[in-house]
This record gives structure tokens, sequence and C-alpha cells, in this order.
């Protein structure tokens, strides 16, 4: 009876030590709320509840198995969900590619050298410019992505397929990193490619964050379907006072279309300044950003934004918030990203404004991360 007992004590001693060496997490948002949405169109303003309003609704699975000597194998499963409806995200209504886990799709490896991840996953440049945002690069109400690089990157919301990024320790508050996407196109190993690099410094109270993205569009839908390239910099930081944070940001942006005697050139400038404090038992966002566009006459915008949100708890927040984008007679810049169902399930959808028309959003809601 005794070794009986010694051996199941053994045995479990055993089964906890495995146990502890990998482990899975679940995780996620549900963010609902009333929105009213005006683009510009003839057909007026669209109300209802939507899903997203200020952070995309999401379910992720992410685990670790420590593998020995300081090395680990990583996990990271993430998808859009439409919480509205409950429908099953895709990026297109006839459900193209990218559905289900359409946010990140990872496995890597991670240790003293850093982290390597491969799959479906975010860029260089969205890595830097979501710790400058003030909203966090989420919502309707405004997004960094859909103002800046003339909202080039709203549809796929910054992130690329058939990737492999790595990313550096912090030395001191440095870190670095580069990520390259595979076009994956025949006979052309650079069609519809990515790549990227981002250098960042975080320390103390001070947050520096410089990227580029080269996107080759090919083939690629968005932001155009001629051949060419889209050049992306960018460059931010942030500063706490305490009382408040300050944000900074700019971006210069060129969009290369065509071959030979039909090629073109299409630049913009971004800039973006804003503030974030503690405000009772929340916290007040507040941006004002710009799209220039340095090719084309009468085409720049302009959005002014302002968020609140209420903490009920560590998990649990209420929000309010509302922005007004002004384009000029040739600006079609409108307000984020929603998500909406239609086919064979939910899309994500970037409000493109009317040429010429103001755009405006509202949103109230609660959202509840777990």
């Amino acid at each position: 009876m005794k070794k009986s007992l010694l051996a199941l004590a053994v045995l479990g001693a055993f089964a906890g030590a495995a146990s502890a060496q990998s482990s899975v997490t679940v995780y996620g948002i549900v963010d609902l709320g009333f929105t009213s949405i005006d683009n510009g169109n003839a057909a007026g303003r669209v109300n209802g509840i939507s899903s997203g309003g200020q952070s995309a609704s999401r379910i992720g699975f992410k685990g670790t198995e420590d593998l020995g000597g300081g090395l680990a194998a990583n996990f990271q499963l993430e998808g859009t969900i439409a919480a509205d409806t409950g429908a099953a995200f895709q990026t297109s209504a006839t459900g193209g590619s990218n559905g289900g886990f359409n946010r990140i799709a990872t496995v890597g490896l991670s240790g003293a050298f850093g982290k390597v991840d491969l799959g479906r996953q975010t860029s260089a440049i969205k890595d830097a410019y979501d710790q400058i945002d003030p909203f966090g690069d989420g919502g309707v109400i405004a997004p960094i992505s859909a103002v800046f690089f003339n909202g080039a990157l709203s549809s796929d919301n910054g992130r690329i397929n058939n990737a492999v990024k790595y990313s550096t320790p912090s030395f001191g508050g440095f870190k670095a990193t580069a990520a390259y996407g595979f076009g994956e196109t025949a006979g052309d190993t650079g069609a519809n490619s990515n790549y990227g690099i981002g250098l960042g410094y975080a320390n103390g109270p001070l947050n520096v964050q410089f990227a580029y993205h080269n996107q080759d569009v090919s083939t690629y839908a968005n932001p155009s379907a001629q051949t060419g390239e889209n050049k992306l910099a960018f460059i931010g930081a942030t500063y706490n006072f305490g009382a408040f944070k300050l944000h900074g940001a700019y971006a210069d942006t060129k969009f290369e279309t065509g071959l030979n005697a039909t090629a073109a050139q299409t630049k913009y400038r971004n800039g973006m300044v804003g503030v974030s404090l503690p405000l009772g038992p929340g916290s007040l966002f507040v941006n004002y950003a710009i799209n220039d566009n340095r090719t084309t006459n009468n085409a720049d915008s302009k959005k002014a934004a302002v968020m609140y949100s209420y903490d009920l708890s560590k998990r649990t927040n209420l929000y309010v918030g509302y922005s007004r984008t002004s384009n000029d007679q040739l600006a079609t810049v409108g307000t984020g990203s929603i998500t909406s169902v239609g086919g064979a399930g939910a899309t994500s959808t970037a409000i493109t404004g009317v040429a010429g028309e103001n755009t405006s959003a509202f949103a109230v809601g609660i959202r509840h991360k777990f």
C-alpha cells in the first residue's frame, strides 16, 4: 500500500512538472454598441447595433511550451467575430481567404535570441503605430490607419500573410523587428510580397517608434490593381507626463503604379497629435490627424476625434466617442472599420467617404475583455 501511494505521489509530481512546462490561454474581446455613421452618401446616415465600436471583437488562443535551455515554442490563433450576430469572420461576402483566424495565425520559437514567428501576423509598421495611436488603432471612431497612408492599410489592418517575423529582445529599451511576407506568385518571387523593418525605444515615460513597410501590389487589390509598389515610412512618439500622455506621429507614403510609360506616383504626408489622460474612473482620448495629398490638389483630409472610456472593472468598460472627417473636393477618407454580415459570414468594412463630402461617426457601447 505504501509503495502504491509513493508511486502515485511520484507520478503526480511528474505530471505537475509536465503541465507546468506548457500552457494554453483562451482570450478575447466582446465589444458591442450603438453606432451612427454618415459617410457622405446621398442615402444618408446608417444607425444600428455594431460589433467593434472601440475594439474589434475577437477570440484567440495562445500557448507556449518550455523546451528547456531558455528555448520555448509558441503559437497564437486569433480571429475577428461579429458579436452583434455571432457570425464567424470572413474577408469577403463569399468567404474569401483569411477567414477564421484572420487576425493572427502563427507558430514560432523564442529565447535569449529574441522571437521568430511564421504565419499571418502584424507588419512591423503596424507594431509601431499601434503603440503611438491614442485609440490603439481600433474601432470605428479614429484608428490611425484610417487616415495615415491614405487609408491603404485599412482593409487588411496592417497584417501580412505567409510571413516570417523576427523580433530582438529589448536592449535597455531598444528593440528591432524585421518581417517578410512571401507573395507566392508563380514565376515572380517578389510579386505581392511584403517586407518591413522597425526600430523602437521604450523606457520610462518615453516611447519612440520608427518603421518602414514595402508592399508589392502586382495583383494586390488594395489600394491599386495595377503593377507597382507602396512605400510607407512612419515615425512617432509618446511621452507620459503623469497627468497626461502626449502622442505625435508623422508618415510619408509613396504609391507607385503602372509600368514604363504609364508609371505614376502618388505621394502623401500624414501628421497626428493626440492626448490621452486618466479622467475620473476612466480615460479620455483625443486626436487630430491630417492626410496631405502632395500629388493632387484639393485632395486633403483632416480628422478630429474624441472618446471617453469609463471603467466598470479591470476588464469591462463603457465608452462613447465621436469623430468627424473633413474632405477636400477630391478626398474620400472616411472613418474606421466596422464588422457587418453578408453572404458566407462577417466582413470587416473600412468606411470610405464620398469625394468632397465630410464624414462622421458616433459610437456608444460596452466592451468586455476576457
